[in-house]
């Protein structure tokens, strides 16, 4: 079982390198949505690589699975949060009752997702295709191509509809190939998310 552990320090490494991007030109918010992700990924890391008579993968296995899902969404509303923030200077966002109504959203969906685990995947879906809407929109403040853009924050969404827990795969190949796609994504955010602000939105 050592084997899935692989795929995992792979998120980790490919998110350590996109969180450092990030927070080198003071963008927060996607540096805490993609350490969430590279948090879930090490906890798998520790679960099936540390592992020696599988004790390890069955006491993990609750907690690495809520980080994998919950801590997926909550890193989704932390990605928005960032793309919302962007698009206006700090001096209207910080305060601003929009900044207030979308946190106030953000507490309402996560406590929902913790009373009800049925709704993880759902808001998981809601906030990835607000991600995905709002970074192609922004594409003009990343100076790259709308389609690039598109392409790559809809690289995740696509992953999991697709290769997680694929039934038409194999369990390892799925397991594999939607790590590695979910590395290549947090790659690929480092690359659009790392963007210079201007003076004005340092916040």
């Amino acid at each position: 079982m050592t084997h899935y552990a692989l795929s995992e320090l792979l998120i980790v490494l490919a998110g350590i390198g996109a969180a450092r991007a990030c927070i080198s030109q003071g963008h927060k918010a996607a540096t805490l949505g993609i350490l969430f992700f590279s948090g879930a990924a090490a906890l798998g890391v520790v679960r099936f690589g540390l592992d020696r008579d599988g004790s390890l993968i069955v006491l993990l296995a609750d907690l690495h699975s809520l980080a994998g899902t919950l801590g997926g969404t909550a890193a989704m509303t932390a990605l928005v949060y960032d793309l919302l923030a962007r698009r206006v200077s700090a001096t209207h966002w910080a305060g601003s009752p929009l900044q207030r109504r979308y946190m106030f959203a953000v507490s309402l969906a996560l406590a929902f997702a913790v009373a009800f685990p049925v709704l993880i995947v759902p808001l998981f879906a809601i906030w990835s295709l607000l991600f995905i809407i709002l970074a192609t929109r922004s594409a003009e403040l990343f100076q790259l191509p709308p389609a690039q853009v598109f392409a790559l924050s809809a690289l995740m969404l696509f992953n999991v509809l697709l290769f997680r827990k694929a039934a038409w795969l194999s369990p390892e190949v799925s397991w594999h190939v939607f790590h590695v796609l979910t590395a290549v994504w947090l790659a690929g955010l480092g690359y659009v998310l790392a963007r210079p602000l201007p003076a004005s939105q340092h916040a």
